[in-house]
């Protein structure tokens, strides 16, 4: 008798050990188990931060390089040929990648320049940028509001325009001045993503700070078509600058067999075959993590000067 009450009082001793170890397992299992979830969440998160440092270094080492390659080129003429305007492949660090691309400016209609210095409208440029909405399926009269938009005025430009009174159901006033970005323009009354993105107004129009001519070796057939050419002569200038890009103006009319005095009044003050002011959309891609800078470059003979940076 004496031996069994000793075995069972092991036995339960034993069994309280158990239920002890059990009990004390059940609450930190919890609290293993969120250590683990948080560490596991803070490694995440570590990563990511480095990746994203890395993709935002490659993605400014790509405008550097832009930099680097428009220092080098030749710019008393600018074409389709030169090395600045070909596709770039994808520059590989490692397992790091900037994907770039160069615009060049200058192709473009600037369409801050539709009011001039004398905070007129600039009949010219308004013909030209109404043509080319026109053209796109726009409505014309649209650029009216563009032109109250920018003027200092508070003279309404109709059809269509719009001062102050005409944005008293937006949550902003008529600006009054140039517009900084071209995503602004989403702001000017009867412009919209479908006209600016979808018909494609965007990838013609700028407010770089060009001189507002435009470079005839690169521009698009719908800035050419609206610089008042006879019909034919735009498909021309880009067939000849196909084989080579033109390096004066006179050279240009002279391959064309053009006499100056066909050409349309004032196309020399509105035309060049060089391009200084360049944007450059430059993507770092480090695993998962994508970074973008978009910089506009301005050369002259001074060298290259960034005139804008934004980074998303």
């Amino acid at each position: 008798m004496a031996a069994y009450k000793v075995n069972k009082g092991l036995d339960n001793e034993q069994g309280f050990v158990l239920i002890t170890i059990l009990v004390a397992i059940s609450l930190l299992f919890p609290i293993v188990i969120a250590f683990y979830g948080k560490t596991q969440i803070n490694l995440l998160q570590a990563g990511n931060f480095r990746d994203t440092i890395q993709a935002a270094r490659m993605a400014r080492s790509g405008v550097e390089g832009v930099i680097g390659l428009l220092r080098n080129d030749d710019p008393s003429y600018d074409g389709k040929t030169d090395t600045w305007a070909m596709p770039f492949p994808p520059l590989t660090v490692g397992n790091n990648e900037a994907v770039v691309a160069i615009v060049d400016e200058e192709s473009k209609l600037n369409i801050n320049m539709i009011v001039n210095k004398d905070g007129k409208a600039d009949r010219n440029m308004v013909d030209r940028f109404k043509a080319l909405i026109e053209r796109l399926g726009g409505r014309p009269e649209i650029v009216n509001a563009l032109i109250d938009w920018i003027d200092t005025d508070s003279l309404v430009t109709d059809p269509g325009g719009a001062e102050e009174g005409g944005y008293e159901s937006f949550e902003y006033s008529v600006k009054n001045g140039p517009l900084d970005t071209l995503d602004e323009l989403l702001l000017v009354k009867g412009f919209d993503k479908e006209l600016l993105f979808e018909k494609g107004l965007g990838k013609f129009i700028t407010v770089a700070p060009t001189d507002g001519k435009v470079n005839i070796n690169t521009a698009p057939v719908e800035i050419l078509n609206d610089l008042g050419f006879r019909e034919g002569l735009v498909q021309e200038i880009v067939s000849a600058r196909e084989k080579e890009p033109f390096k004066q103006l006179g050279d240009a009319w002279q391959v064309l067999g053009v006499d100056a005095k066909s050409l349309p009044p004032g196309i020399e003050q509105k035309v060049k075959v060089t391009s200084s002011v360049f944007t450059v959309r430059s993507k770092g891609l480090c695993g998962k993590i994508a970074k973008e800078v978009e910089a506009t470059l301005k050369r002259d003979s001074a060298g290259i000067t960034i005139v804008f940076w934004r980074e998303l």
